[in-house]
Order: structure tokens, then C-alpha cells, then sequence
């Protein structure tokens, strides 16, 4: 008689989450301070529409063949995506009346 294979245990994610938001944003707020700190904000901005491309190349791939490469490089470009928006939404918002 063939041995029963064992179930893996499953993992539930706690109902709050807050603690797990919270250090996605602070993670997110450093790398856009690391953004902040090397380049200057025109730089950013062009930062941005590459990272947006990078993204939309990445997910095209994902889609038509998902496998864990494809799909960790979409994570990983709509991360950095994240960080150079937020970068820009820091910049934005520090210069007086958008000059």
C-alpha cells in the first residue's frame, strides 16, 4: 500500500495587518529617500517613465509565460515603480508652488 503523502501546513496571514503595512511603507519612504539623494528631480521623473516601461515589459512577459523569473521581475520593476513615483509625489510636494 502506497504511504498517504502529507498535507503542507498552511500559513494564514493574521486579519490585521497593520504592522505588515506599515513596514511596506516605511521600506518604500527609504527607498524614495534613496532616490532623492542621487538623483536630481528631472532625472527622477525621466527614472519614472523608464521604470514604467520596465514594468510594462515585465508584465507582458508574466502574462505570456508565467513562471517564478517572469513573475518576480514584475514584482521587483512594480516596486521600483512605487519608489520612483513616490520619489517624485516627495519632490512635488517640496517645491513651492510646483516651481
Amino acid at each position: 500500500m502506497p504511504k498517504k503523502t502529507k498535507r503542507r501546513p498552511f500559513k494564514r496571514r493574521p486579519q490585521d495587518r497593520s504592522e505588515e503595512i506599515a513596514n511596506q511603507q516605511r521600506r518604500m519612504e527609504a527607498a524614495a529617500r534613496s532616490l532623492l539623494g542621487t538623483r536630481s528631480p528631472d532625472q527622477l521623473r525621466a527614472e519614472m517613465v523608464d521604470r514604467e516601461t520596465l514594468l510594462d515589459e515585465a508584465d507582458r512577459a508574466a502574462q505570456m509565460e508565467p513562471n517564478p523569473v517572469n513573475l518576480a521581475r514584475y514584482r521587483n520593476a512594480r516596486t521600483e515603480l512605487q519608489a520612483a513615483r513616490r520619489a517624485v509625489q516627495m519632490v512635488d510636494t517640496e517645491a513651492p508652488n510646483g516651481v
